[in-house]
């Protein structure tokens, strides 16, 4: 076996379901412990993050979206929630996040893989408690340096309804 095909191969063979339910429950985890920038790290450099504004919304662009971010835009989300001024009249949220249900779509001819779950998100800031319920799709690509997100969807049960400012849906 030459070095180069060697060297190629753990990013080529599938991941298997154990290692993508890992994958999801270790993004929900850096979400919950506030780790945003290393949660950013798991998305690919051209990554989407989109969360519709209306039940079974087709296009992010010609509807308006809850958030609709590139990997840019996250990260400048990202910044703003870690700069402390973010918090001076209330504690930031804390967060618990249960994934389930996690079933894989067909691997597709361009190396992406599409993995559907549910997401219960409980948040807890001050005496304030509120909880989102979610399907999500993810699309992740294997590389060289594990799995990456390509593009992630949550689509709210109640994305139509009147929310308060999303600071714990990342």
């Amino acid at each position: 076996m030459n070095d180069v095909t060697h060297l190629d191969a753990p990013h080529e063979l599938s991941p298997s379901l154990a290692d993508i339910q890992q994958f999801l429950y270790k993004e929900a985890q850096l979400l919950d412990q506030g780790h945003f920038t290393d949660w950013l790290d798991l998305f690919v450099e051209d990554g989407i993050y989109w969360i519709p504004a209306i039940p079974n919304q087709t296009d992010p662009l010609s509807t308006p979206s809850i958030i609709y971010d590139n990997k840019d835009l996250l990260t400048m989300r990202v910044r703003r929630l870690s700069d402390p001024r973010t918090y001076t009249t209330m504690a930031p949220p804390r967060t618990t996040r249960i994934v389930g249900n996690v079933m894989l779509g067909k691997p597709q001819q361009d190396e992406t893989l599409t993995v559907y779950s549910t997401a219960f998100i409980h948040e807890c800031r001050e005496e304030n408690r509120r909880l989102f319920t979610a399907q999500c799709s993810h699309v992740l690509r294997n590389t060289e340096s594990g799995l990456k997100i390509v593009s992630k969807r949550v689509d709210l049960l109640d994305c139509d309804t009147v929310h308060a400012a999303f600071m714990s849906l990342l």
